[in-house]
């Protein structure tokens, strides 16, 4: 009767450390996640040009502290800013663009360094935007012709 006892715990012990360990590899296996870069994309279509400029974030760090968003006419979804051919903006201030026929109109807080060789038939006007006041303005009227990419 005892050594029955003892396999009863014997196998219900494996069966609880066995369930455990799997607990614990599933909790590791989302520590994976944690500090890798998170990207976004939103592509703008020229219809008359038959082109496309991509507007593109990055977002990493271990509590996603970091972030930059480019200009680029590169569709690649994960990516390497690159500041010859990129128009690269630092932080989380948000980009409010327009489409007016070959012409993209950025707003922005931020003034990105204009690249050297952005080969582009598409026109990029940077618009600085100097307060809140103003931003929230166009925030409103993001649904008349304006988008925004945060």
């Amino acid at each position: 009767m005892k050594k029955r006892y003892l396999i009863i715990i014997s196998i219900s012990l494996t069966i609880l450390a066995f369930w455990f360990g799997m607990k614990v590899e599933r909790e590791f296996a989302s520590w994976d996640e944690i500090g890798k870069p998170l990207f976004e994309k939103e592509e703008i279509y020229f219809p008359n040009e038959k082109t496309s400029l991509y507007l593109k974030s990055k977002n990493w760090g271990l509590t996603g502290d970091h972030k930059i968003s480019v200009i680029s006419t590169k569709p690649d979804f994960e990516f390497e800013p690159d500041s010859i051919s990129e128009y690269i903006f630092h932080g989380f201030s948000g980009i409010i663009y327009k489409v007016e026929n070959k012409t993209l109109k950025i707003y922005s807080h931020q003034k990105p360094k204009i690249p050297t060789k952005f080969e582009s038939e598409i026109n990029v006007e940077l618009i600085n935007v100097k307060n809140n006041t103003e931003w929230n303005k166009m925030k409103e009227q993001i649904d008349n012709n304006y988008q925004i990419f945060e």
